[in-house]
């Protein structure tokens, strides 16, 4: 079997489902019903101060928000953080998530 093709991610793809998906609870500038997400691409999860975040996504904070690590959470959030409290199902396109990612780490 061959291995799997990284797909690539286009950051103005990205912000345009940033702003259609995200941007009910996210920002890149101010928390809202989540945490802002400036820097967010690189950080560990839960770090952004000033934010009170669930314990189910403490619990991952020894990572690093990356392509792979955001690209599992983009696609379930339940599933990677089981227990965490944002509302969203997830995005099931790959295309679409690492468009998302390239958007993210543009603004890192």
């Amino acid at each position: 079997m061959a291995p799997k093709k990284k797909v690539e991610g286009d950051a103005g793809k990205g912000e345009k489902l940033f702003k259609s998906l995200c941007t009910v609870c996210h920002s890149m500038s101010a928390h809202g019903t989540g945490p802002n997400l400036k820097g967010a691409y690189g950080a560990a999860p839960a770090s952004k101060e000033g934010f009170a975040y669930s314990s189910a996504l403490q619990a991952v904070s020894g990572k690093k928000w990356s392509d792979g690590t955001l690209d599992k959470y983009l696609k379930s959030p339940a599933d990677y953080a089981p227990g965490n409290a944002m509302a969203f199902a997830g995005i099931a396109n790959a295309k679409e998530r690492a468009d998302v990612v390239a958007y993210l780490k543009k603004n890192a």
